[in-house]
């Protein structure tokens, strides 16, 4: 077991797959593959996976991606789609997305940026970039040491501020808010000003998940409220997963 190692925990029945990103005396950082949650782990509580989970999680990826990727959102050229700004705490995730919104056609700028500098960071690529939706993510994990206090989330509190300084410049009608990661604190990033949020149920979400969202935002009308329910046919947990506000889309039609 070493760096870049596939691994599980013993007592996880999910079997979800991470890699080491390093070790530390007795202490495993370890990230989702294809889940947005990064944690400590002790070594003892870590076993390698095994090549069926790994084959197994890597084809739950790939199916995810070609049923969202094969979607036909329009078969005419007289519409135009939301920008999207993606910014994520993880490039491997980052980079994922970007690819799904290329398949689609969805336009996207997608930065990598730590979750803690993303507070100090957003109003200046808002300013810069205008995009009509934005995407805030990366990873994140609650502690269960109590839901509501922020502290006991690793990263959603950057989340909550990022998304009150681009509420700060950006209003509801000029740009859409998806924040959150892994377990997140939902409630706490829609009271913050986000339009969709994870984790309602505080669970683990997806690399594609908030990009699902996003893809769906930007293919919906201005003129028609978001069909949540729709996209979350696409998720797996569902309104588990993710959660949010009645929001307008942002494609428009040519005249």
């Amino acid at each position: 077991m070493d760096v870049a190692s596939l691994v599980i925990h013993k007592d996880d029945f999910k079997k979800i797959v991470y890699v080491i990103d390093k070790i530390i005396d007795d202490k495993v950082y370890i990230s989702g593959l294809n889940y947005r949650i990064r944690k400590i782990a002790k070594i003892d509580d870590l076993v390698l996976a095994t090549q069926e989970i790994i084959d197994n999680e890597n084809k739950y990826t790939n199916d995810y991606y070609l049923n969202v990727a094969n979607i036909n959102y329009r078969n005419n050229k007289s519409y135009l789609l939301g920008r999207v700004l993606h910014l994520d705490g993880d490039k491997k995730y980052l980079n994922k997305c970007l690819e799904l919104y290329k398949t689609i056609g969805v336009y996207a700028n997608g930065i990598e940026l730590d979750e803690k500098v993303m507070p100090e960071k957003i109003q200046g690529l808002l300013t810069k970039l205008n995009p009509d939706i934005i995407v805030i993510t990366g990873h994140d994990v609650y502690n269960k040491k109590g839901i509501k206090d922020l502290s006991n989330y690793t990263n959603t509190s950057y989340y909550v501020e990022a998304v009150k300084r681009a509420r700060q410049i950006k209003g509801r009608s000029d740009l859409v808010i998806i924040a959150g990661a892994c377990q997140s604190n939902f409630e706490a990033l829609i009271a913050s000003g986000a339009d969709f949020a994870s984790s309602p149920k505080r669970i683990n979400i997806h690399t594609f998940d908030p990009a699902v969202i996003a893809i769906k935002v930007a293919s919906t009308s201005i003129s028609k409220i978001v069909n949540l329910s729709d996209a979350l046919r696409y998720i797996s947990n569902g309104d588990a997963a993710f959660g949010g506000l009645e929001t307008y889309g942002k494609m428009r039609l040519f005249v």
